[in-house]
């Protein structure tokens, strides 16, 4: 694991800044994938009227890094994560919560046992089309979220 990522990931995540976070994603993508494997978890779409839900499954011992959120959600956690948000700061979930998440959010997360994360969308025009959702509720860069009107 890069020297870098180490840093990242073991120094005080109390103060979690924009430039933080995209520095510890930055160097977890730029890791050798030997001495920082990849887990492939890919999400679960549910759609009923007017709401789209995306579940992703976290095991245990993974480090995960999640996209900006343009909009207000609804969260459901179920396990026990350790968060670093640039909205709510560091915290551990354990059991099941349910919360709201700002827009602006990007997170840092480390499951220590198996997590499901499920987020609940407003999807008034009822699209399946994943791509779709994805441009309009999650920013590329926090450059493209400021500018937004």
């Amino acid at each position: 694991m890069s020297t870098e990522l180490i840093e990242l990931l073991t120094s005080d995540l109390t103060d979690v800044t924009r430039e933080r976070l995209m520095a510890l994603e930055h160097a977890a993508f730029e890791s050798d994938p030997e001495e920082f494997p990849r887990v492939e978890s890919p999400p679960v779409h549910r759609f009923s009227d007017g709401i789209y839900s995306r579940e992703v499954f976290i095991p245990a011992g993974t480090f995960a890094i999640g996209k900006i959120h343009r909009k207000s959600q609804m969260t459901v956690v179920l396990g026990d994560i350790t968060v670093a948000s640039t909205v709510e700061g560091l915290r551990r979930v354990t059991g099941c919560e349910i919360f709201t998440t700002d827009p602006g959010v990007k997170r840092a997360v480390y499951a220590h046992a198996d997590t499901w994360w499920t987020t609940f969308h407003p999807n008034p025009t009822n699209t399946r089309d994943i791509a779709q959702l994805e441009r309009e509720l999650i920013a590329p860069t926090f450059a493209e979220l400021d500018a937004a009107p």
